[in-house]
Parts: C-alpha cells; sequence; structure tokens
C-alpha cells in the first residue's frame, strides 16, 4: 500500500469548497420537494429520487471512509426525509474530517473528486430533472454568484 501524505491546504480548501458546493446544489433540489417526489424516477428500472439520495450517502459514505481510512458503511434506505438528513449529516461529517487535516495515498484527493464528489453532482442534476417532471421545477441559478460557503453543510443553512 502506498505512503499516505498529508493533503496540502490548497487542496483541502477545493475539496472542502466541492463539498459544500454539492450541499448547495442538493438543497435546491430536495428542498420543499413536492408530495411524492421521492418515488418518482425518471424512467422505468431507474432509480427513484428517493433511491438517488440514498446512492448520494452512500457515495458520501465511501468518501467519509476513505478520508478516515475506515470501513465502508453501506446504508439501508430511510423514509425520505430522513434520507435528505443522512446526506446533509454525512457531508457535514466529511467536511469536518477534511477540515482537521486528512493523510491520503498520492492521487486519492483527485479519485474523490471524480467518483464520488463528481458522482453527487450528477445525480443532483437528475433530481433537478425530477422536479421539473413533477411539475416543481427549481428556478435557475447563478452558480458563480451563489452563496456558497465553504464549511456550511447543513441543509437549514442554506440559502433559499
Amino acid at each position: 500500500m502506498p505512503e499516505s501524505q498529508v493533503l496540502s491546504a490548497d487542496t483541502v480548501r477545493i475539496l472542502r469548497h466541492l463539498v459544500a458546493a454539492i450541499a448547495f446544489r442538493a438543497s435546491r433540489a430536495v428542498r420543499d420537494a413536492p408530495a411524492g417526489f421521492e418515488e418518482l424516477r425518471l424512467a422505468e428500472g431507474g432509480m427513484s429520487a428517493g433511491e438517488l439520495v440514498l446512492h448520494m450517502t452512500n457515495v458520501t459514505a465511501f468518501a467519509y471512509a476513505t478520508v478516515t481510512h475506515t470501513d465502508r458503511v453501506k446504508h439501508e434506505p430511510r423514509e425520505w426525509r430522513g434520507e435528505v438528513e443522512r446526506f446533509y449529516t454525512l457531508l457535514g461529517e466529511l467536511d469536518a474530517k477534511l477540515a482537521a487535516g486528512v493523510s491520503l495515498e498520492p492521487g486519492m484527493d483527485l479519485k474523490l473528486v471524480q467518483g464520488p464528489l463528481a458522482d453527487a453532482l450528477t445525480h443532483i442534476g437528475q433530481l433537478m430533472t425530477m422536479r421539473r417532471k413533477a411539475g416543481a421545477p427549481v428556478p435557475g441559478t447563478n452558480f458563480i454568484k451563489a452563496d456558497i460557503q465553504t464549511g456550511r453543510t447543513a441543509l437549514k443553512d442554506q440559502p433559499l
């Protein structure tokens, strides 16, 4: 196994900002979702909105296990609100661990970006499409101007 290296302050800064961006973008998709949204699917055989959030939870759990050098926890489904809360709890735990300092094998920081963090962003896009299909589209957002702050990962703290 390759030797671990402490992540640079710049790498930690970028990873933490990406986690905050995921928290912000996901809040746009899950906040005030219409009744029954968790069961909506884009196509037959595709994941439901609830299953997508569970998957986002599980890929975030993988990222957390990677930065804590612990075994990955594979979560079982919860009802919609509980699933969303668990996802945001894990984002907060991941951010806190990154803030405290992380050692990873060389290149694993990039693998976290291309793997679980990018995967979460992909699924947030699917959730946004589901909102439109459900007749509850989310207003457009200029993400360059969005109020995304490193360390702000709780759903309740995301701006409207």
